[in-house]
């Protein structure tokens, strides 16, 4: 099972950050940036043998009804969009959010091997897709830009205003947080309850990677990736580092920060300077990936067991909590 709680933090983060959609700017809009869109990480390299969830994952899963939390997730993103555009339109106004692109690869992909050999961490195959199924000409044209336009100045003024609501004072919560803010409070409601009844959750994380067990299987299986010739301290520094170079490479093109699209034939198609830095990119991912699994194997039982028992202590110690969760939700 993937593990879930690699994503609470991000999800938390995403809901205190509204809903993600950017509102119309004052200005003209600019043109897009290359930087790929930041995708759901997953700990590949501690992916359990065991089929039995997690202590606190199975309380996600009971909370949340469902193991798949990336598509949780975006399910999440997409309820508070409609939200923000239902309440836009309560107050007489329009919104308008891009269509999402669909979800990325699942765990079972993600820890396949045959996936890992095609496509490594999918994070440039995720990017090609991104290119492909972007719409160049919608980017450059904000339609709630275009759509303020039409407002008259107390019109615009209004509109701010139900869109962002009111701006706190320092330290105070948002008395009026307008149709973004409340959008991300009803659509993360329960990711929000979580995070209010067990603030501490992200100590697992620090307890688990300094358990002396865990320790040392991430140095066996640092050690065993130094031999196959990737100087790395974890799985996670692999994948940030293939978004590092990627966007490095594509900069070296596109040092403005346009996306590396060119017309050609009437459509939008890669840039074919771009292509083959991908394509090398790519090759080192997969090469990446697959020494990741082969080096994880080894030790995948040992991170269990250190993940199962820092997740059971935590459980134990906040039994209380999880209990008036699982009633809030019930």
């Amino acid at each position: 099972m993937r593990r879930l709680l690699v994503t609470l933090a991000i999800t938390a983060v995403t809901a205190a950050c509204s809903t993600g959609v950017a509102g119309p700017a004052a200005t003209e809009a600019t043109e897009p940036s290359s930087v790929t869109p930041t995708a759901t990480t997953a700990d590949v390299a501690t992916a359990t043998p065991n089929s039995a969830p997690l202590p606190l994952d199975a309380v996600l899963i009971e909370v949340l009804g469902t193991d798949d939390i990336d598509r949780h997730r975006w399910d999440l993103e997409r309820e508070a969009e409609q939200r923000l555009i239902d309440c836009m339109a309560a107050a007489g106004f329009e919104f308008i959010v891009p269509e999402p692109l669909p979800p990325g690869p699942s765990e079972a992909e993600l820890t396949s091997r045959s996936f890992a050999t095609q496509k490594g961490f999918g994070i440039i195959d995720d990017f090609r897709t991104w290119l492909e199924e972007t719409d160049i000409e919608a980017l450059r044209r904000d339609l709630n830009v275009e759509y303020v336009r039409t407002l008259t100045r107390a019109e615009i003024d209004r509109y701010f205003l139900t869109l962002e609501g009111v701006e706190p004072e320092p330290g105070r919560v948002a008395s009026d947080p307008g149709c973004r803010g409340s959008a991300a409070e009803e659509a993360y409601a329960v990711w929000n309850d979580f995070v209010g009844l067990l603030p501490n959750h992200a100590a697992i994380a620090e307890e688990r990677d300094t358990h002396p067990d865990w320790l040392a299987a991430r140095a066996e299986w640092r050690e065993c990736m130094l031999e196959r010739g990737y100087d790395y301290a974890e799985p996670e520094a692999i994948r940030s580092d293939v978004e590092l170079r990627m966007n490095e490479s594509v900069q070296s093109i596109y040092p403005d920060g346009r996306v590396p699209l060119v017309s050609e034939g009437g459509r939008f198609v890669l840039d074919p300077a771009v292509e083959p830095l991908l394509d090398e990119l790519q090759r080192f991912e997969v090469t990446a990936a697959v020494a990741n699994l082969d080096c994880t194997a080894p030790v995948a039982d040992r991170f269990e067991h250190v993940e199962r028992e820092v997740q059971q202590g935590f459980v134990d110690r906040n039994r209380s909590a999880i209990d008036e969760l699982l009633r809030m939700v019930g």
